[in-house]
């Protein structure tokens, strides 16, 4: 199933989608219970939904951990700023935190920082803890996990070079907003594209105006969701609402493209990730 969170005739609802069916959600059911639920009671409801009825698909966002997981994009980024892949890459999935106070849903405006002149998107996906736990093995990873849903990480990169050189990974330059969205494709959604090695073959693009920037795959993260999991609970308690991302899917950003060819992104560019299993996440920089 697909759960959403919507501005329905002006109140904030949960939807549950199934195929073509809408079903709004009574308040009283738990968020996190909803993929055990049974709706079979429940009429479907004929929404009209416009891209701007969209909020941010789950209730609170608790924690952002944001992965560096694909060796293609990593491998380019460095290379645009001279460096060579390190093997401590290779050796654990390294993470930032993100804030969770400037989150934008599908539909919404994200405003032009102030404090940069080279804006960029990052093309995501993330993964959202359902069950608390600590000390997760990977194999029971996909047990803790409510759903997928894309993501875009916003980068000021003039900052972010002048940051990296400090030596504690990006700050302020990841600070002012992250997309989510439009909704949570339910893990169980998604078994028949998971792999051997707990991969998921799950295409992503991105457009900027309508013009196609990126394309890539979930099945290329060098560490999968399990992994990220398995090591984001080591000694550290998840909880419900931990957000998990993957780091740039490659070719994802236009810091990796080329910004000499596709040129920074501007006020009035429309940013659009799509997927044809996790929907459109799409955004205006004003």
């Amino acid at each position: 199933m697909k759960i959403a969170r919507m501005n329905v005739e002006g109140k904030i609802r949960t939807v549950v989608m199934k195929g073509d069916e809408c079903i709004m959600v009574d308040d009283s059911t738990n968020f996190y219970d909803l993929p055990e639920s049974s709706f079979t009671d429940q009429k479907p409801l004929l929404l009209a939904i416009s891209p701007r009825d969209y909020l941010v698909p789950l209730p609170k966002v608790t924690s952002i951990r944001d992965f560096y997981t694909f060796e293609e994009h990593v491998r380019k980024a460095r290379a645009r700023r001279g460096l060579e892949m390190i093997p401590e890459w290779y050796e654990v999935p390294a993470y930032y935190y993100s804030s969770t106070s400037m989150i934008y849903p599908s539909g919404s405006s994200v405003p032009y920082p102030v404090f940069t002149s080279e804006l960029d998107y990052e093309m995501e996906v993330a993964v959202v803890i359902g069950k608390e736990g600590i000390n997760i093995r990977r194999e029971d990873a996909l047990s803790h996990i409510l759903g997928m849903m894309l993501a875009n990480d916003w980068s000021a990169r003039d900052l972010q070079r002048r940051e990296m050189k400090i030596g504690l990974g990006p700050s302020k330059s990841k600070d002012f907003a992250t997309s989510l969205g439009p909704y949570l494709t339910t893990i169980d959604e998604l078994e028949d594209l998971k792999e051997s090695d707990y991969r998921f073959d799950i295409p992503v693009e991105a457009y900027v105006n309508g013009k196609k920037y990126s394309s890539g795959n979930v099945r290329d993260m060098h560490w999968s969701f399990s992994e990220l999991v398995e090591y984001a609970s080591k000694g550290t308690r998840l909880r419900k609402g931990d957000v998990i991302m993957s780091g740039t899917v490659s070719t994802g950003c236009i810091l990796e493209l080329g910004s000499e060819e596709y040129g920074w992104l501007k006020r009035g560019d429309v940013v659009s990730i799509r997927s044809p299993i996790l929907g459109e996440l799409t955004n205006e920089v004003v």
